[in-house]
């Protein structure tokens, strides 16, 4: 499912899904050492996909970003 990150707390993520649910996801470990330079390599404002788990979800993958600071 695609979704949103509204709000980023430690290992946990705010994400605004397509059925404007918010869930709250963490993050797969492969993903965190997948070549990023930055140390946390998800930010507020980042369109991702995720699985739905009964928790919440994980994020499986982060979209291609239109700007970067």
């Amino acid at each position: 499912m695609k979704g949103l990150v509204t709000r980023s707390t430690g290992l946990w993520y705010e994400v605004l899904g397509d059925d404007k649910v918010t869930y709250s996801c963490r993050v797969k470990g492969k993903l965190k050492l997948e070549g990023y330079k930055e140390t946390n390599p998800i930010a507020v404002g980042d369109h991702i996909l995720f699985d739905k788990e009964s928790e919440g979800g994980v994020i499986t993958e982060i979209l291609e970003r239109k700007n970067h600071v």
